[in-house]
């Protein structure tokens, strides 16, 4: 496990920086809630967290993403990383981080969108509405709680007192404790709550049906980035197209017939581990199998 929390914080992995990036605000927040504004933090969320009506949300757009990174207490953001931990693991090393890292904004998004749509449905509707907010990346979570029960039902976890538990209950257990039961407290909590595992159940739905909305979003997201690089100004010119284009297509040949063969390595040896994972459980495989996914999942 040590080994596996090493690899997680070390390199770029997606569940590591998350982690550190919501302990961080959390702990800045506090800092300064504490040091220049007597312990009160609401002046800060008015800020960054997600109104729940839309005439302040229009003045405050970008709260849709803040939100997700603030927490209402220690205990709401240890349980929401603590459960990002397992399962972003989980869903990482089969899916990739780049689904993963998007699948997490994609639930925080439609978490948000849920909970903005029904408390106006209920202003609307002539109810009288609290100064309410939205803090939490819980919609985030739950979506990657509830997309890796729908994907990987058969997966195993081991689990103190209760041994060995398929991962689709305990991502059931997980949705219904913290989003059905007691639906009077923290109700927009809950609703946002909703969006995200709704989310994380229609993603695993099209990927069923050959649509990664994740891996699209996450392509769209990344081109928005080649924008605003920049461009080489000059362009070089070989003097005999002739010999280059010759040239350039055996390395291509070459490098294509080499690619081929590593996948299909690499596929093989995928399938056998996913396959021992299936029998026997992820805590079973030895170290070069874990580290073998760890760096799959990187690509």
């Amino acid at each position: 496990m040590f080994e596996d929390l090493k690899k997680l914080f070390r390199g770029n992995h997606f569940v590591g920086q998350m982690i550190v990036i919501n302990a961080s605000i959390f702990l800045v927040v506090n800092v300064i809630a504490h040091l220049f504004m007597s312990g009160n933090e609401r002046a800060i969320l008015e800020w960054v967290a997600l109104p729940a009506l839309l005439n302040d949300f229009i003045w405050t757009p970008w709260t849709i993403v803040s939100y997700m990174f603030l927490h209402g207490g220690l205990w709401h953001v240890v349980f929401n990383m603590y459960m990002l931990y397992w399962f972003g693991r989980i869903f990482g090393d089969f899916m990739g981080d780049q689904r993963l890292s998007a699948l997490y904004f994609l639930g925080g998004l439609a978490g948000g969108a849920l909970y903005l749509l029904v408390y106006n449905i209920i202003f609307l509707s002539g109810e009288t509405m609290p100064s309410t907010i939205l803090v939490g990346s819980s919609a985030a979570v739950m979506a990657i709680v509830v997309a890796s029960g729908a994907r990987f039902p058969e997966y195993t976890l081991n689990l103190l007192l209760f041994g060995t538990v398929k991962l689709k209950y305990v991502a059931l257990v997980i949705f219904l404790i913290s989003t059905v039961l007691d639906f009077s407290s923290n109700m927009g909590g809950k609703i946002a709550h909703l969006g995200g595992a709704a989310m994380g159940y229609f993603y695993v739905r099209g990927l069923n049906q050959g649509k990664d909305y994740a891996l699209s979003f996450y392509n769209w997201f990344a081109s928005l980035g080649e924008l605003f690089k920049k461009k080489p100004k000059l362009k070089v010119v070989d003097k005999d197209p002739r010999v280059k284009q010759t040239a350039g297509a055996k390395a291509t040949s070459s490098k294509r017939n080499s690619t081929d063969a590593n996948a299909s390595e690499v596929q093989a040896k995928t399938d056998a581990i996913l396959d021992k994972i299936s029998k026997s459980g992820y805590d079973n495989l030895t170290k070069e199998e874990k580290e073998f996914l760890f760096k799959l999942s990187k690509k």
